[in-house]
C-alpha cells in the first residue's frame, strides 16, 4: 500500500477547501493554495488530490517537484514545470502562447537561443529591467495558456526550488486576480535553506489560502489500518501504531505495509508487540537522507541514543557518542533542525519509528560497537544489570570474564523475575565468550536449568555437556537429575531411566540427601512405562529391605504405601487412612511438597490415590499446594504437572469451569514448547470431558486431534484420562461401540497396571453405554461381575456407579430403588457431577414408573445441580425429561446468569469491539481460549454473531435487573 493508494484519512476539511478553491478559479478568480505540513504529513497526497479535482474540472495541469540537487539551475523549477507541457505543443499553439509580451519568456525553453541564460549561471546577473521583462513574460505565457482552459500549476517542496524560480512564483501569485489560474503550493515550515525566504515570501502572502496538516487521530489511525488490515482493528495495535508513527500519515502508511507483510498465516492481525521493532524501508531512506546533512558530532549522538533505546540520559548518551558535554546542546539543536528528535528536554525522538529506523540503518558492525561501548558507558555507571547485558547480548565477542559474570548476574536476576526465556538469551551470550574454564560447567547448568524453565529442548544439551564436563559425582548427580527431568518431559523416558540407574551408582554414599531425590526419580520415571516398571519396583523393593533408608527413601516409601495398598485391593477406607498418615508424616518432616521437576509425579500419583478413594477435596488441595511451591521455584514443567492433575480432579468434583481454566493453561503453554510434562494427558482428559459435559462435542473432537502423544505413552496407563474422554466423546456422538471399545481398553490398561479397583468405575460406566444400545443382557452381566469387587473396594462412588447401573440395567419394578440408593449415596459427595447424573437417571425412572411429583422434584434438584457445574448436557437432558411430563422449565441457562466470570469478561470485552488478539493480550490468555469462551457465550446467550453481543448482553443485564 503506497501513500498514493490510500483515501486521505481525516482531510474532509482540506478537501472542501481544494473543491471550493476548483470551483472559484473556474469561474475566473486566480487561487492560491498553500499545504504547509512537516515531512511525511501527507502534502504529495493531497496534492495529487487537487491534480485529480482539476482535471475533473476541464483545467490544463502542469505539476512539477522541486529538488535538492537542482538548487543552483536558474529557472530549474520553471523549466521542469512547463517545458514538458511546451515541448509537444504544435508550431501554432506555441506562437499564441509565446505572443506579445509573452515573447522574451521563450529564450528559458529554446536552449542555444542567443538570449537564453547560460546554463549554471544565476538570473541574477541580469539587470533588474531585463529580469522584469523575462517575469512578465512568464506571467503572459500562463495567462495564454489559461486562455482557452483554466490552468493549475502545482509545485512539491517549493523550499528546494532556486531563487529565480521562486521569485516567478512570488511574481504570478501577485497577479492571480481576474486570472482562471490555480496555483498550489507545498511547503514545510521547518525546513531552512538559502533559498526559504523566497518560499516563506509566498506563504506570506495574504491572498495564500494555508491548509496546515496536523498527524491523524487514534480514530484515523485505526481507518488507515482497516483499509488494508481488514476492519475493526484492535485497540492493542492501533495505540501501538499511533505511538509509533505519531499520526503521521507516511509513517503509518509505510508501517501498515510492514505489518501486512508479516500477516500470521491464520489470516488473523498482527500482533501490537510486533510494531516497536519494524523500520520500513523507505523510512530507513528517508532517516539516512537527512543523517547525512548533520553534523557528526549530531551522528554520532543520535545513534547512540538509537542504541540505548526510547529517552536515554544526556549523559549516557553523550558517553556512548564519545561527544564532549560542550557539543551536545549543538548535535542536539542539529537533531531537532532534521526533524529527528522533538524540540524539549529531556530529548525525545520526534516519534519511536524515527528511532527504530536509525537502529536498523546502522551497519551491523557499528551497532555492535555501538552495544558494546554502551555496555561499558553503562556499567561503569553502575547502571541496572538488565540494562548493562541487554547490550552485551549484540556485542561482538572479546573474551571478557567481567561480561561472563555480568551476564550471569542478569541471567539470576531474571530467573528471580519468572523471566528464563531472557536468562536463556542472557546464558547464551555469556557461552559464546566464552568463560574461563573453571566457569564453563556452572554456566552449561545455569543455562540448561533456564532452558527447563522455558520448556525448551536445548535443555537437554546443555545440561548433558555440564554434566560430562564434571568429574564430582554429587555435581554429575545434580546436574543429571535435571537432565533426567528434562528427558522425562521430551518423552526419552528409557533415556531417563538409564541416566538415573548410573547416577544412583556414582553417587551411593556421597550425598544421602542427593540419593533420596536420586531413588524418586528413578521410582517415578520407571513407573511411567509399562516396560520399565519392574525396575520401580526393584528399587522400592531394594529400599524397603535396606535397615535405616534415608529421609528420601523413607518419604518415597511411606508414600508408595497407598499406591501399593490400592494395587493389593485393600478397601478404599483403608488405603484413604495410609494416605493420610504418609501426608502427614511427610510433611511433618518439613518435606515441602514441591522437591524437584521430576518428583512432581509422585504427588500427582498420590493425588490420584486420593480420588480412587473419594477423597477428590483433599486430592485438590494437595495439587493446590504443591503447585504454588512450584511456581514459587520456578518449576515450569512441575507446575504443569500439578495443573494438569489438578484439572482432571476438578471435572471429577463438578468444577468444570475451572478445570477448563486449569487444562488450557496447561495446554496453551505446551503449545510449541520443546518440553512438556507427561501430565498433559490430565489436562487433554480434562478438558475433553468439560466439553463434552457441555454439549460441544465438535470442540471436544478438535482438542482430541490437536494434543497427540507417542506411542509408548498411548500404551501406558498414564494415557487413560484420554482413551476414557474419548469414550466418552464416541458416546455422545451416538458411536456405542467405539465408546465401550475405548472404556475397556482403558479398563485394560489400569488393570495391567495392577489397578483393578479403579478400573471398577470405568467398567460401570461400559454397562451402562452397553444397556443405552439396547444390550442388556450384557451390561447386566458385566455389572453382576463386578459387584464382589465393588463390595470389596466399598468406594462411594464406585458402589453409586453399580448401583445406577444396577438400576438402569434391572426391571422396571426394581430400577427405581437402586436409582435412589445411587443418588442418596453421592447426595454428600464431592463428586457433584456425579450425583447431577445420578439424579437425572432417577428422575427419569421415576417419571417412567409414572410418580410424577417425585419425579418433578427429582428433576428439578438435578437442573440445578448440574446448572452449578455448568453440565449443560445433563442440564438438557433434564429439561428433556421434565418435559415430556409437560412442566415448562425456564431456560436460565441460556443467557448471561449462565456466563462463567471469564466468559463474561470476554463477552463484554468483544461487545465492545475489540479483537480476539487483544483480549487475549489483556487477559494473558491465548486467542484460541477466547475463542472458546466467545462460541460458548454465544450459544448460552442466543445468538451468532459478535455484533449481537451488544443487544444481547444489555437484554439480559436488564432482566436480572
Amino acid at each position: 500500500m503506497r501513500a498514493a493508494d490510500v483515501p486521505l484519512i481525516e482531510r474532509d476539511h482540506e478537501l472542501a477547501v481544494l473543491d471550493s478553491a476548483v470551483t472559484r478559479c473556474r469561474r475566473g478568480a486566480g487561487q492560491l493554495l498553500l499545504i504547509e505540513g512537516a515531512p511525511g504529513m501527507g502534502k504529495t497526497a493531497l496534492l495529487a488530490a487537487l491534480r485529480s479535482r482539476s482535471e475533473a474540472e476541464g483545467f490544463r495541469v502542469l505539476q512539477a517537484r522541486s529538488d535538492e540537487s537542482e538548487g543552483g539551475f536558474p529557472y530549474g523549477v520553471v523549466r521542469r514545470l512547463f517545458e514538458g507541457r511546451l515541448a509537444a505543443a504544435a508550431p501554432e499553439e506555441r506562437r499564441r502562447v509565446f505572443r506579445g509580451p509573452a515573447g522574451p519568456a521563450l529564450r528559458l525553453f529554446e536552449y542555444g537561443h542567443q538570449d537564453a541564460p547560460p546554463v549554471g549561471q544565476d538570473a541574477a546577473l541580469y539587470s533588474g529591467d531585463r529580469q522584469h521583462v523575462l517575469l512578465n513574460g512568464l506571467y503572459w505565457m500562463c495567462v495564454h495558456l489559461a486562455e482557452r482552459r483554466p490552468l493549475s500549476l502545482l509545485l512539491d517542496d517549493i523550499w528546494w526550488g532556486d531563487a529565480p524560480s521562486l521569485r516567478f512564483l512570488h511574481y504570478l501569485a501577485t497577479r492571480l486576480e481576474g486570472q482562471p489560474i490555480l496555483l498550489g503550493i507545498t511547503t514545510d515550515p521547518a525546513q531552512k535553506g538559502p533559498r526559504i525566504g523566497g518560499a516563506h515570501a509566498i506563504v506570506g502572502l495574504p491572498a495564500a489560502e494555508l491548509l496546515r496538516l496536523t498527524p491523524l487521530s487514534a480514530a484515523g489511525v485505526r481507518a488507515c489500518l482497516g483499509t488494508r488490515l481488514g476492519d475493526g482493528p484492535g485497540p492493542a495495535l492501533v495505540d501501538a501504531c499511533h505511538r509509533a508513527t505519531g499520526g503521521t500519515p507516511f509513517y503509518l502508511r509505510e508501517l501498515i505495509d510492514e505489518l501486512a507483510a508479516a500477516e500470521p498465516p491464520d489470516g488473523g492481525p498482527p500482533p501490537a508487540a510486533l510494531v516497536p521493532g519494524l523500520a520500513p524501508p523507505r523510512v530507513v531512506h528517508g532517516v539516512l537522507r537527512r543523517l547525512r546533512s548533520l553534523p557528526a558530532p549530531a551522528v554520532a549522538l543520535v545513534e547512540a541514543m538509537a542504541v540505548l533505546g526510547t529517552e536515554p540520559g544526556l549523559t549516557y548518551a553523550s558517553g556512548v557518542a564519545g561527544i564532549g558535554q560542550g557539543a551536545v546542546a549543538g548535535a542536539l539543536g542539529a537533531l531537532v533542525d532534521g526533524g529527528l528528535l522533538q524540540p524539549d528536554l529531556p530529548p525525545r525522538f520526534l516519534y519511536p519509528i524515527v528511532r527504530a529506523a536509525i537502529y536498523h540503518s546502522l551497519p551491523a558492525t557499528r551497532r555492535n560497537a555501538v552495544h558494546a561501548r554502551a555496555a561499558q558507558v553503562l556499567a561503569e555507571a553502575a547502571a541496572p544489570v538488565d540494562d548493562v547485558a541487554r547490550h552485551l547480548l549484540h556485542a561482538e565477542v572479546a573474551g571478557s570474564r567481567h561480561a561472563v559474570a555480568l551476564l550471569r548476574r542478569a541471567a539470576r536476576k531474571a530467573v528471580a523475575d519468572d523471566r528464563p526465556t531472557a536468562a536463556v538469551a542472557y546464558l547464551a551470550r555469556a557461552l559464546q565468550e566464552p568463560p574461563a574454564p573453571e566457569d564453563e560447567v556452572a554456566v552449561l547448568t545455569e543455562l540448561g536449568r533456564a532452558e527447563l524453565r522455558a520448556r525448551m529442548a536445548a535443555a537437554l544439551d546443555h545440561l548433558g555437556q555440564a554434566m560430562e564436563l564434571s568429574a564430582d559425582p554429587v555435581a554429575r548427580g545434580t546436574v543429571g537429575l535435571d537432565l533426567a527431568a528434562g528427558l522425562v518431559a521430551a518423552d526419552r523416558v528409557e533415556e531417563a531411566v538409564s541416566l538415573l540407574q548410573r547416577l544412583r551408582k556414582e553417587v551411593d554414599d556421597h550425598d544421602e540427601t542427593l540419593g533420596g531425590r536420586l531413588d524418586i526419580a528413578l521410582v517415578v520415571a520407571a513407573s511411567q512405562a509399562s516396560h520399565l516398571r519392574f525396575i520401580a519396583t526393584e528399587r522400592l523393593g531394594e529400599l524397603a529391605r535396606t535397615d535405616a533408608p534415608g529421609p528420601g527413601a523413607a518419604r518415597l516409601l511411606a508414600l508408595e504405601e497407598p499406591a501399593a495398598a490400592l494395587r493389593r485391593g485393600e478397601p478404599a477406607h483403608r488405603i484413604g487412612e495410609l494416605t493420610d498418615k504418609a501426608l502427614a508424616d511427610v510433611f511433618a518432616d518439613g518435606l515441602a511438597s514441591y522437591d524437584h521437576e521430576v518428583s512432581a509425579q509422585l504427588w500427582c500419583r498420590v493425588a490420584a490415590v486420593l480420588v480412587c478413594c473419594d477423597l477428590l477435596g483433599d486430592a485438590e488441595r494437595l495439587l493446590t499446594h504443591a503447585l504454588a511451591d512450584a511456581e514459587e521455584t520456578g518449576a515450569s514443567i512441575a507446575a504443569d504437572s500439578y495443573r494438569a492433575v489438578r484439572a482432571w480432579v476438578r471435572y471429577q468434583r463438578g468444577r468444570l469451569a475451572e478445570a477448563e481454566t486449569d487444562a488450557r493453561h496447561v495446554l496453551d503453554r505446551a503449545d510449541g514448547a520443546g518440553l512438556r510434562s507427561p501430565m498433559a494427558v490430565f489436562a487433554v482428559g480434562a478438558l475433553t470431558r468439560v466439553l463434552t459435559a457441555r454439549g460441544e462435542l465438535d470442540a471436544a473432537a478438535a482438542v482430541l486431534r490437536t494434543h497427540e502423544f507417542s506411542a509408548s505413552m498411548r500404551r501406558s496407563a498414564i494415557y487413560v484420562p484420554v482413551v476414557f474422554a474419548r469414550g466418552h466423546l464416541h458416546a455422545a456422538l451416538g458411536d456405542i461401540d467405539t465408546a465401550v471399545e475405548d472404556i475397556l481398553h482403558g479398563c485394560r490398561l489400569l488393570e495391567d497396571w495392577g489397578m483393578r479397583d479403579p478400573a471398577l468405575l470405568h467398567t460401570l460406566d461400559a454397562a451402562v453405554l452397553l444397556d443405552r444400545a439396547g444390550r442388556t443382557e450384557v451390561a447386566r452381566g458385566m455389572t453382576e461381575r463386578a459387584l464382589p469387587r465393588v463390595r470389596a473396594f466399598a468406594s462411594r462412588r464406585v458402589i453409586a456407579a453399580a448401583l445406577r447401573a444396577r438400576g438402569l440395567t434391572a426391571a422396571p419394578g426394581s430400577a427405581v430403588r437402586y436409582l435412589e440408593e445411587a443418588a442418596e449415596m453421592l447426595a454428600d459427595s464431592e463428586a457433584r457431577l456425579d450425583h447431577a447424573t445420578a439424579l437425572v437417571d432417577l428422575g427419569a425412572g421415576l417419571r417412567r414408573s409414572e410418580r410424577w411429583a417425585r419425579a418433578r422434584r427429582t428433576l428439578n434438584n438435578a437442573l440445578a445441580v448440574a446448572r452449578q457445574c455448568g453440565a449443560w448436557g445433563l442440564v438438557a437432558a433434564a429439561r428433556s425429561e421434565l418435559s415430556a411430563m409437560g412442566v415448562r422449565v425456564r431456560v436460565t441457562e441460556e443467557g448471561s446468569a449462565a456466563l462463567t466470570s471469564q466468559e463474561r469478561r470476554v463477552a463484554a470485552l468483544a461487545a465492545e469491539g475489540i479483537r480476539n488478539r487483544d483480549i487475549a493480550q489483556t487477559l494473558f490468555v491465548t486467542v484460541k481460549t477466547v475463542e472458546w469462551h466467545l462460541n460458548r457465550a454465544y450459544r448460552k446467550l442466543g445468538i451468532t454473531s459478535r455484533s449481537e453481543l451488544p443487544k444481547a448482553l444489555a437484554r439480559q443485564r436488564a432482566t436480572a435487573a
